[in-house]
């Protein structure tokens, strides 16, 4: 079992959360079992997602690029605010 740790910023949550939850059939294919989503004490629009996935580091580091990697996601995630790159880290 891995647990990822993802930071996000976007310009507005709650609008970004509504598509996020719509999107949920993406990350359920992928194997990922949602952890939870921690809010910068400073800017609730800066958050931590943390994800579970049966898979060791090296697979679950590789899904997560690939993830990052579509298209359609990052389209997705253009389209709904997200302002940064997100950055990860496996465990």
């Amino acid at each position: 079992m891995a647990r990822i740790f993802m930071t996000h910023r976007v310009s507005d949550y709650d609008a970004w959360k509504v598509i996020y939850d719509e999107d949920a059939p993406r990350r359920q294919e992928g194997g990922l079992k949602e952890g939870g989503h921690f809010h910068s004490s400073d800017d609730r629009n800066t958050f931590l997602i943390v994800w579970d996935m049966e898979a060791d580091v090296s697979g679950a580091t590789a899904a997560t690029e690939g993830m990052l990697a579509d298209p359609d996601l990052a389209q997705l995630m253009q389209d709904n605010g997200v302002l940064d790159k997100p950055e990860f880290w496996v465990a």
